[in-house]
């Protein structure tokens, strides 16, 4: 049975990113999992279950496959073709991405291991491959989905460059989201313009926004 988001009794947490700032995904899945199982999981059983490396940036799909081997259900809308970057690794990156990201995703990722990881997931994947709308984030929420977007947050927060960063939504309105964002620095119940969001859910083109659904 999926919980109410909207369910006053039901708010979800926040966590605050932790260490060298390198946390904001484990920090997002945490807020998920509390708000689904009731109990505060660890840094340290989040980075297992992800495959946090330290120091490095995390990519969702091994905690993915863990989500789907316990009973969660779990939606996510993107253009991304995990079999295609499973077999061609960073090449893919840079056609898909651009150089500037596939740089940085070389540098802060064991990409190598991502391959893998991508190809056992394209075997089960939940995957919707098209661009998430505004209307999604909206649907997916009122359903009892909890969210995590992957988002530029240089360009989240007005500056120039590019830093993969994972936000939670937790209210969606006609022109403004609200997000926990894990930070560093943390932001909980940080308002943001839907244009402002669009651009940093979007970079460095549209076609590259993803909205990963979860619900218990």
């Amino acid at each position: 049975m999926a919980f109410s988001v909207k369910d006053p009794m039901k708010a979800i947490p926040f966590f605050a990113n932790i260490g060298d700032g390198t946390h904001c995904y484990q920090a997002a899945l945490k807020m998920v999992l509390h708000f689904f199982t009731g109990r505060e999981w660890s840094f340290e059983e989040l980075d297992k279950l992800s495959g946090k490396k330290p120091g490095q940036w995390t990519w969702p799909t091994q905690s993915l496959i863990w989500l789907l081997d316990h009973g969660y259900q779990v939606k996510l809308l993107e253009e991304f073709d995990y079999k295609d970057f499973g077999k061609r690794g960073r090449d893919y990156l840079a056609e898909k991405w651009g150089e500037e990201v596939a740089k940085e995703q070389e540098t802060h990722s064991d990409l190598v291991h991502e391959q893998a990881l991508a190809l056992e997931f394209a075997k089960r994947a939940p995957l919707e491959y098209r661009v998430p709308e505004w209307d999604d984030l909206e649907k997916m929420f009122d359903a009892g989905y909890l969210l995590i977007c992957n988002v530029n947050a240089s360009l989240l927060h007005h500056l120039e460059g590019y830093s993969g960063h994972f936000v939670v939504p937790v209210a969606i309105e006609r022109q403004i989201i609200t997000i926990h964002d894990p930070g560093l620095p943390p932001s909980p119940s940080l308002r943001v313009a839907k244009k402002v969001f669009e651009k940093a859910w979007g970079y460095p083109t549209r076609h590259e926004r993803n909205l990963l659904a979860i619900r218990k």
